[in-house]
């Protein structure tokens, strides 16, 4: 029987042992029935089985549970429900590993691109990227094209939409996007350099795909999706179509499965681990010392996780921002290494000078590293 491991982090609550935690785990998610109910053949053939627990002190203990591969049918759905379903709505049960390697060849592809493929595709062979966010909302599609033919004009390699353009009246999709990839070529053409513009396609299933699909039509060079908005297997189905953009995930919504620190996700596992099974050629999450909460320790681990070369899928791209300054590039660059992109949005618009300045200074730290 073909199974795959599953590695927790489970903080006991008051009353509990840790047999009765992974029992009830094994239970919950597979039969969702008293073990006494069901029968030999179905307790050893779908309830998961548990193959360790460590003690790591203040109730917490480290666990792995072997689970059928059979238990997951054919679909990434049924994978996440079986991976966090029920459970998710129990304390002190923390995802922290996934046997990548052990489920089917079909379930999960993995990026289109990834780091190496990016790197071919836009002759970027060593440093690292850069890549900036159009903003503000509010903006119409006209000033949002401005924006970004400044940016290409300033060398920058990517130039994203903020996650909060979607569709509004002020800036439609279709006419924001024909607008931007407009500026962005006529800036190529005036400096000889090309920059790639990403699109936010975030939306239902069905307007997904629609623009993702507009946006290669109209020449786009990737796309922006939130996968915790649009649905996590929808990044995935995006990323095996034949048209083949770039994605680039944002972390917008799923705040609440990695903040708590002995409930839902690892960092690593989340946006290094399952992002990059469903597809993301692109992980962004919010550096350490910025607006948001991560530490260090949970940078470098995303970091590790999402180039990691034992995975039989293509690395991604880690991608820093919330917060970063053109100040502190070369320190980050010492940390985080050459395979990584930095975005960097306020910070360019606070420029003196203008965005272009701002963005000439940013990618010739990059290019001068």
């Amino acid at each position: 029987m073909d199974t795959f491991d599953v590695d927790y982090l489970l903080t006991l609550q008051s009353g509990e042992t840790i047999d009765q935690k992974l029992r009830g785990i094994c239970l919950e998610q597979s039969v969702e029935l008293s073990g006494n109910l069901i029968s030999d053949e179905i307790e050893k053939r779908i309830v998961g089985q548990i193959l360790r627990r460590e003690p790591m002190g203040d109730q917490k203990f480290n666990a792995t549970i072997r689970w059928p591969v059979d238990d997951i049918g054919t679909g990434i759905t049924q994978f996440l429900n079986l991976l966090y379903g029920n459970i998710s709505l129990k304390p002190g049960i923390q995802i922290t590993g996934i046997d990548w390697n052990a489920l089917p060849d079909t379930l999960f592809r993995g990026p289109a691109y990834g780091i190496h493929g990016i790197r071919d595709k836009y002759e970027i062979p060593k440093r690292a990227l850069s890549c900036t966010a159009l903003k503000p909302m509010g903006y119409s599609a006209r000033e949002l094209a401005d924006l970004a033919y400044e940016f290409a004009l300033g060398g920058l390699d990517i130039i994203k939409e903020d996650h909060g353009l979607s569709n509004q009246p002020y800036a439609p999709f279709d006419e924001r996007v024909k607008a931007c990839i407009e500026a962005i070529r006529r800036a190529a053409d005036e400096t000889g350099h090309r920059s790639y513009y990403y699109p936010n396609v975030t939306g239902d299933f069905l307007q997904v795909k629609k623009r993702y699909l507009q946006a290669a039509e109209w020449g786009a060079d990737g796309v922006l999706l939130s996968p915790h908005l649009s649905g996590l297997s929808v990044m995935h189905h995006l990323a095996r179509l034949d048209v083949d953009l770039p994605i680039m995930a944002h972390p917008a919504f799923s705040g609440s499965l990695i903040t708590q620190k002995d409930q839902g996700f690892s960092h690593a596992l989340l946006y290094g681990g399952l992002w990059r099974a469903l597809g993301a050629d692109f992980v962004i999450y919010p550096n350490t010392g910025g607006r948001f909460s991560f530490t260090a320790k949970d940078c470098r681990s995303i970091n590790e996780a999402a180039r990691d070369t034992d995975l039989n899928y293509a690395q991604s791209f880690p991608t820093i921002a919330g917060g970063m300054k053109r100040s502190t590039i070369t320190k980050w660059l010492d940390t985080y290494g050459p395979d990584t992109v930095f975005l960097i949005g306020g910070d360019l618009y606070e420029h003196p000078d203008g965005v272009r300045y701002a963005a000439e200074e940013f990618q010739a730290k990059l290019e001068d590293y």
